[in-house]
């Protein structure tokens, strides 16, 4: 049997992009350079992929994530649905368009690589009139426990924007919560789905809650905003092993990403 730190799948954890005409074109690529050099498998991003869910702007997200050749999930963010087209805030069947036209589906997402033993599920937390706070609808809960029943033997991996847990040096304003964080959490537990990467704080962690009713264990990686001065430059580099998780921050200093922290879990199997 394959040793603790066998890697099933390296990943790379980005959030809160915010492309807009304005980001540093030589950060951009400083960040293509460090992520091709980590030796991803798979690029995840957590939603605001645009600065405010114009056109320009999700051509911007969709031409980076492209360059770097490797594949990419994505889900949306609040950010996505663009503040002056009023119909994608009141009519629900026009809501994430531009999302849509760029990136696919906003909900119910899962990529399951042939060969690996790791699934992730991806879920839009992002809801209409207005876009706040974060919410999961029922059916998509729903579909979140068939989906992760299907896959008893896999590392199972939940991404999406608002928060499941609460990140320390970020705002508690009400907008910036998940509505049902607890319920998350209870079917995290429930369905064996270990690792949760979430966004919208802009600020860079690492956690894991315990629940000992349950003999469970869930890590969370909340993800910064890589792109972006005034927050955490951060984003987070992932090894998913058959008994560990580990998590490395990379932070954006001066000119270029360096390892910020590293932190190793370890799961009975």
């Amino acid at each position: 049997m394959p040793g603790l730190f066998s890697t099933l799948m390296k990943s790379i954890h980005l959030s809160d992009l915010h492309f807009n005409g304005n980001i540093s074109r030589r950060k951009i690529e400083t960040l293509a350079d460090d992520i091709l050099g980590s030796g991803a498998d798979l690029v995840i991003v957590t939603g605001d992929v645009t600065d405010r869910g114009r056109v320009a702007q999700f051509k911007l997200a969709r031409d980076f994530l492209k360059s770097l050749r490797i594949p990419f999930i994505v889900v949306p963010g609040n950010r996505e649905i663009s503040v002056g087209a009023f119909w994608e805030w009141t009519i629900p069947r026009f809501s994430m368009m531009r999302y849509k036209h760029f990136f696919g589906d906003p909900d119910k997402v899962l990529y399951h690589p042939d060969g690996s033993d790791t699934v992730f599920f991806g879920l839009n937390s992002v809801h209409f009139l207005p876009a706040w706070p974060g919410t999961i609808r029922r059916a998509t809960r729903h579909w979140l426990k068939e989906q992760a029943a299907r896959f008893p033997d896999c590392s199972k991996v939940l991404f999406l924007h608002h928060p499941v847990l609460p990140v320390i040096r970020s705002s508690s304003y009400w907008a910036h919560i998940l509505s049902e964080a607890g319920e998350m959490l209870n079917i995290c537990s429930q369905y064996g789905i270990t690792l949760i990467l979430q966004g919208h704080k802009h600020r860079s962690a690492v956690m894991e809650i315990s629940l000992p009713e349950r003999n469970a264990k869930v890590v969370v990686s909340s993800c910064g905003a890589p792109l972006l001065s005034r927050w955490d430059s951060v984003y987070h580099i992932i090894e998913i092993n058959r008994a560990s998780i580990i998590i490395q921050q990379r932070e954006f200093l001066e000119k270029s990403f360096a390892e910020k922290a590293t932190y190793v879990f370890s799961f009975d199997k």
